[in-house]
């Protein structure tokens, strides 16, 4: 077998399993032998479910054999985040004192992805209750691109162990930005998917009025290919009459693209704003909502459901998890409604904005990857359970329940990739997949794979 068949594609992988030049089998054994080498210091995964992927991978070859094709994916591995109830399978959410949890039935998008004859691999590694801190017995997971770097939160595992090819694609959540910023961190493609798109039934919920699942892939293809199998028959509704590229009008809020981020990422936005200029289309000013009174909001609003969430749960260990439920148990039912009201009128203003344009440009985040260090040193607002720059340039399309794509915008000096996002009116993901291929086409992006060399050296240490 090609050793480096695990930085291929989903698509192009899935279509030399239907041509039989390769069994599933085989390639989930690759994948296996992987994830013992590596994993050990990545910390991507907090179960490999080994025997349900070879059972699931015998399954697809003599399906396959037969003729007999699910999906565009069948028989490609893949791993889901550890929030999602697997039956038979170890679900933690995050958590090591729930690691021995065995749900009796899978969760909605998992019983899609095996219907599609996907292999699951494993549960990826996610913060306590996807927010904030990872528990220190399971560990933090490490950037494949430099390991003494964030690697995004909270869908981290799924990031890491798709950026370095421990699996093909990886499902996440997505709760303020929990897919677009470990997208962003690791180089890849995220969808967060128009609200009620995609069934949350069996993920343990954050917030669950602002809890999407979505996919992570690192190619746009695969992100529209993986997609589909979580959609199910919600897909039909997702519009298919898109303009030509030459004819879309791009959305960018100056302030948000320029004036409140790193000039890194404000580089990288403008380059990105060129490529898309190259492909023909206008970019048009606009005006969005104040990220911080945003974020602010979004903590209000996230806090209290938190709190219905885990009544009557174990007390978490968490230090941030815990202090977004203080924080939920303080907010009064007047403020709590206020910020109701507040969401619906952010909703009716980005409705507006796509009045005039078709896609919305803006970055994932106003900073690139901190290092580790830095990170787990900065204290926390006293006032808020995390800083509103964690999430203020993700959460209002969390609020609002449009799509949100994340996709590479570039890399740092250090070589960390960066990240930007393309939001769409609601039901119109294609758009964002039309754009997101054909800008990778000209940028190459997605043909970048991170060096693994420190990774070994702490292996072989």
């Amino acid at each position: 077998m090609n050793e480096h068949i695990h930085d291929w594609t989903a698509v192009r992988l899935a279509q030399a399993l239907r041509r039989r030049k390769l069994r599933v089998i085989d390639v989930v054994e690759h994948m296996l032998d992987r994830i013992t080498a590596r994993d050990s210091v990545l910390r991507s995964y907090v179960t490999v479910s080994a025997s349900l992927a070879r059972r699931q991978a015998r399954r697809a070859d003599a399906e396959l054999e037969a003729g007999r094709i699910r999906s565009p994916l069948h028989g490609v591995p893949i791993a889901v985040k550890d929030s999602l109830a697997t039956r038979g399978v170890a679900t933690s959410n995050g958590a090591a004192r729930l690691t021995d949890h065995y749900p009796i039935r899978d969760a909605a998008v998992v019983t899609r992805l095996d219907d599609s004859g996907l292999v699951m691999l494993g549960k990826l590694n996610l913060p306590e209750g996807a927010f904030g801190l990872h528990d220190p017995i399971i560990g933090a997971p490490r950037n494949p691109w430099h390991m003494d770097y964030w690697p995004g939160a909270s869908s981290s595992g799924s990031g890491v162990a798709t950026a370095a090819g421990l699996c093909f694609a990886a499902v996440g959540t997505d709760s303020g930005g929990s897919i677009r910023h470990p997208s962003a961190a690791n180089n890849l493609f995220g969808l967060k998917p128009t609200a009620g798109l995609v069934d949350t039934t069996g993920v343990f919920p954050l917030a669950p009025s602002l809890d999407h699942v979505g996919p992570m892939a690192r190619s746009p293809a695969d992100l529209e290919a993986l997609f589909m199998a979580l959609a199910g028959a919600a897909r039909r509704s997702v519009e298919v009459d898109e303009p030509d590229g030459g004819a879309l009008r791009v959305g960018v809020d100056r302030i948000w693209s320029e004036e409140a981020v790193d000039p890194l990422i404000s580089r990288a936005m403008r380059e990105t704003e060129g490529r898309l200029v190259d492909l023909g289309m206008k970019l048009e000013p606009i005006h969005l909502p104040a990220w911080r009174e945003c974020a602010e909001l979004w903590m209000i609003l996230c806090a209290r459901e938190a709190v219905g969430v885990h009544a009557g749960l174990e007390t978490p260990i968490s230090p941030s998890l815990r202090r977004l439920l203080a924080f939920g148990a303080t907010a009064d039912a007047d403020r709590v409604e206020a910020a109701v009201i507040q969401r619906k009128r952010l909703t009716s203003a980005i409705e507006d904005v796509f009045v005039g344009v078709d896609l919305i440009l803006a970055p994932v985040q106003c900073f690139a990857p901190p290092r580790i260090d830095r990170l787990t040193a900065a204290e926390p607002d006293d006032r808020l359970p995390i800083s509103p720059t964690d999430i203020g340039f993700t959460c209002l399309f969390n609020l609002t329940g449009h799509p949100a794509l994340a996709m590479p915008a570039g890399f740092t000096e250090e070589g960390l990739p960066v990240g930007c996002q393309l939001v769409a009116p609601k039901g119109r993901e294609r758009r964002l997949f039309h754009v997101a291929r054909i800008f990778d086409k000209i940028a190459g992006f997605s043909l970048r794979r991170p060096q693994l060399a420190s990774v070994d050296q702490f292996v072989n240490a």
